[in-house]
């Protein structure tokens, strides 16, 4: 049997799985690269996909934070629930896209 899950369902429980414990910011590349504001970092950037389905959320706004991560993998190094941050940026990005796209 396959279960099919929805991009949106997958990108909301596991964002939801963030603690907001910050071991994950400072091992992120982006992060250091672009001044160590926080909006780089894959804590912000868990917090911007679990807010992209609040009504009123831009989403060409969420692509420039979503685009500036390299998918490196450290921060699942460091993660204590076990959230692999790139894959949720990969579809986090897809599903952006086709909204705009919809649009």
């Amino acid at each position: 049997m396959v279960i099919e899950l929805d991009v949106k369902d997958i990108l909301i429980r596991e964002s939801q799985k963030c603690i907001r414990c910050g071991f994950c910011v400072y091992v992120c590349p982006s992060w250091n690269a672009h001044g160590k504001i926080e909006y780089y970092s894959p804590r912000a950037r868990v917090t911007l996909i679990r807010s992209m389905f609040d009504e009123g959320v831009d989403l060409n706004d969420a692509l420039d934070s979503l685009f500036t991560c390299n998918t490196c993998m450290r921060c699942l190094a460091e993660c204590p629930t076990g959230i692999n941050v790139a894959d949720l940026i990969i579809y986090a990005r897809h599903y952006a896209l086709q909204q705009i796209n919809k649009k």
